[in-house]
């Protein structure tokens, strides 16, 4: 066999063997994924790589891509078999939680954007968990909480922090001391006209025929 036939078979046994991993093992068409995992995460079907067990659980393997971490939330992306990616979910591990990156333990602080992580959700529930550091170590999950629900906590948090800098609506004191002046100057004029008539009546004494 030449060298460009063995090229050419070695790039038709690579295309072969990326396409067999691409594929959904059986057990991934066979799960029943929960309406609350499919909300988040509509294809999760198809972006299924394996189902593994843990303690009675069943969880789906996925390739997440890591897309940020700010503070110990990381916000990752799953890969789809047609090269797309996933919507956007939030994570947020315990702060000396240590996932496995190439082969080595990585702190989540230390992680960095486009990074492929292994990623573990529970098939009857959104709950997710990175691969650990230690393959015996057991699987720490955390609620996988969809984009949108982050930027709606984002906004409340930013009002709340704001809002003891923001005016407040209007008490009841403004009206009542609205209400305190139309009174004082309702006596003055009172006050005013029983002057005018003590005034009147004196002069209608000194004088009756005026």
């Amino acid at each position: 066999m030449g060298i460009r036939s063995r090229v050419t078979f070695g790039a038709i046994l690579s295309l072969v063997a990326t396409a067999a991993l691409a594929q959904n093992p059986q057990d991934c068409a066979a799960v029943e994924f929960s309406d609350e995992v499919l909300e988040r995460f509509p294809r999760a079907q198809e972006a299924c790589l394996d189902v593994i067990s843990r303690a009675g659980q069943d969880y789906a393997v996925f390739n997440a891509r890591l897309v940020q971490v700010r503070g110990n939330t990381m916000r990752v992306r799953f890969h789809l078999p047609d090269g797309s990616m996933g919507p956007t979910q939030s994570i947020t591990p315990p702060r000396d939680f240590r996932v496995l990156v190439n082969g080595q333990p990585t702190r989540v602080a230390e992680l960095t954007p486009n990074q492929d992580l292994k990623a573990y959700v529970q098939v009857d529930r959104p709950m997710m968990a990175l691969e650990p550091a230690d393959s015996g170590q057991r699987l720490v999950i955390v609620p996988l909480v969809a984009e949108e629900q982050v930027a709606d906590e984002t906004d409340r948090t930013r009002l709340a922090e704001a809002d003891p800098q923001m005016p407040h609506t209007a008490g009841p004191a403004p009206v009542l001391a609205v209400f305190g002046l139309l009174f004082a100057c309702a006596a003055m004029c009172m006050r005013a006209v029983h002057g005018v008539r003590s005034i009147r009546h004196k002069q209608l004494e000194r004088n009756p025929r005026a």
